[in-house]
């Protein structure tokens, strides 16, 4: 028993004098910093009549991947890509670099895509008078429609007449079926003769391909018509072809009545 335990003894002293002698593996020297990246770019306009089309040209340096957001949901991976915009307007157009360590640059610019031809003062057509078609509203005036104010008042061409609707709860609905789908990309509202709190303050402007979709096509909170008779000119972006308009309004200017002398949808230019 005393030499079992004694060739025991041996054998745990070596192990032991086996692993002091064993030398350490030498830690893992950390990778260095890669340099950062560093990017820039230009915009330019690709055609002088198409004033949606831009060229992107990007310079990067110490990148592995590359990203552009063109500021309307698209994307590229390209140096230098061409992009069109389906609408003019403000986007913020931001070029990204990423080195392989995970560290990146950008810049970003805020691009103005305008029409250098466009002109907010002037509108184009009225589809009510071009196409012609139906006005229905949820409520209309105690006369009728064909009323000395009923709701055909509100687009017949006329700013001295107009529809009056009393009881204003903000939910009156005017909707236009045209005769056959257009584009529009404005609309027209005209103050009428007299009480400017009956004068509508905010609405919502929708379009619609079956009457049963509506899509939202522009909107105002707090607008102030300044003046009697007064028409004030509405842009909006659109490109597809309703057949159907409607204007909701929700809110006046404080009156238990509303009225109005014109609306119109119109073609976005002349």
């Amino acid at each position: 028993m005393k030499k079992a335990l004694h060739i025991i003894s041996v054998f745990t002293t070596a192990a032991l004098l086996f692993a002091g002698c064993k030398k350490d593996k030498p830690a893992p020297q950390p990778k260095p910093d890669e340099p950062l990246p560093v990017v820039n770019f230009t915009a330019a306009r690709t055609d002088s009549v198409d004033f949606l089309s831009y060229q992107f040209t990007g310079t990067a340096t110490n990148y592995k991947d590359i990203l552009w957001q063109f500021g309307d949901d698209s994307t590229s991976t390209a140096i230098a890509p061409k992009h069109r915009y389906a609408f003019d307007g403000l986007y913020h157009v931001t070029f990204t670099a990423r080195n392989s360590q995970g560290f990146s640059s950008a810049r970003e610019i805020i691009l103005n895509v305008a029409d250098p031809n466009f002109d907010r003062t002037k509108v184009g057509e009225s589809y009510f008078k071009t196409i012609g078609g139906t006005l229905t509203v949820s409520r209309d005036n105690g006369g009728g429609p064909n009323a000395g104010e009923g709701s055909l008042k509100v687009v017949d061409g006329d700013p001295n007449t107009k529809f009056f609707q009393s009881g204003f709860s903000g939910d009156l609905v005017l909707k236009y079926e045209l005769n056959t789908p257009a584009v529009a990309g404005a609309y027209t509202m005209t103050s009428a003769n007299d009480s400017p709190d009956r004068d509508p303050k905010g609405w919502i402007l929708q379009g619609s391909e079956d009457g049963i979709r509506w899509i939202n096509l522009h909107s105002k909170n707090n607008e102030v018509f300044a003046n009697r008779f007064q028409r004030i000119i509405y842009h909006f972006n659109n490109n597809v072809a309703y057949k159907f308009y409607r204007l909701s309004i929700k809110v006046n200017n404080g009156a238990r009545d509303f009225q109005m002398a014109e609306w119109t949808v119109n073609k976005k230019q002349p």
